[in-house]
């Protein structure tokens, strides 16, 4: 009789244990998010959602969550990032411990979207997985607390993969042999052909045909076998432009004659100064002055000249 007694007691408490847990009150709440992958600068838009009410009469009319994220990675939320949905309102945000609360005059028992909440992420975001969670979630029914499963999304920072445009590559000309500066080619031997003069420079990302092209002080192109000459215009490509110089043409006739000789000599006395390109022509030996030395060099060319006529 005894033993019939507590079976009987045990199945009463029982019958009642599951009875309650079937009147507990209960709800869920749900994130969805604008985008689940979001590059650095971008926004993120997660929605806070009620629903799956249980034993909800009265309907909720309050509810507090707190807001987690990580802050290397997205910018610190402010009040404005919040927007309250259906009618919820009043809604308050504590950025230093997270948590935000808002109330709703008319309760509610039907499963609906709350509030959403903006996240930016930081200009110099790394590439990761992370997660922004809704937590310590109580919604209240008046008298009756509801405390709600925590729910989170998981984020994809990314990369941009957007192609860059590809930076325009820039025409060069370079010379082991001459001197280039200033849009200026100097050095240059006397009696230099144009086939010789190319044969001493390089071409860089150069893509025009033809890649060079000579003309003298008329305007006239020159051809392979034509001397180059103080005062000859090179053109390289699209965009690059020089004047020649060749050393002991003083007068731009592409050789080394007595009128070169003159202008110097005129120079050296202060009779008749020399500027510009026909200056750094006569400049023989090099050292960015015309003096007697570049004078007695030219004669010596002269004279060489001579004898091997």
């Amino acid at each position: 009789m005894k033993k019939k007694v507590i079976i009987i007691i045990s199945l009463i408490i029982f019958i009642l244990i599951v009875f309650n847990t079937q009147l507990m009150a209960s709800l869920k709440a749900e994130i969805s998010v604008s985008s689940v992958d979001v590059k650095c600068g971008e926004d993120v838009i997660i929605t806070l959602r009620f629903d799956e009410y249980k034993d909800i009469k009265e309907g909720i009319n309050a509810y507090k969550a707190t807001l987690d994220y990580n802050k290397e990675i997205f910018e610190e939320v402010e009040q404005e990032k919040f927007v309250c949905k259906n009618n919820w309102e009043r809604l308050k945000y504590n950025k230093q411990t997270g948590e935000f609360v808002a109330i709703k005059k008319s309760g509610t028992n039907t499963p609906e979207d709350v509030v959403n909440i903006t996240l930016k992420v930081k200009q110099d975001a790394k590439a990761t997985v992370t997660d922004i969670k809704i937590k310590d979630i109580v919604a209240s029914e008046g008298e009756k607390d509801i405390q709600i499963k925590e729910t989170k999304v998981d984020i994809n920072v990314i990369e941009d993969q957007e192609e860059k445009p590809e930076e325009p590559k820039v025409e060069k000309i370079r010379s082991d042999k001459y001197v280039i500066a200033d849009n200026e080619i100097a050095r240059i031997l006397p009696e230099t052909t144009v086939e010789e003069f190319k044969q001493n420079v390089t071409l860089e990302n150069v893509t025009t045909e033809p890649k060079m092209v000579f003309t003298d002080e008329q305007g006239n192109i020159l051809d392979d076998s034509s001397l180059v000459a103080t005062g000859t215009k090179l053109k390289v490509g699209n965009n690059l432009r020089f004047t020649l110089i060749v050393i002991g043409d003083v007068d731009g006739n592409s050789k080394i004659n007595l009128n070169d000789l003159a202008k110097m000599k005129l120079h050296i006395i202060d009779k008749e100064f020399l500027s510009g390109i026909k200056l750094k022509a006569a400049d023989i030996d090099g050292n960015n002055l015309v003096t007697i030395n570049d004078l007695a060099k030219i004669k010596l060319i002269l004279i060489d000249k001579s004898e091997s006529n």
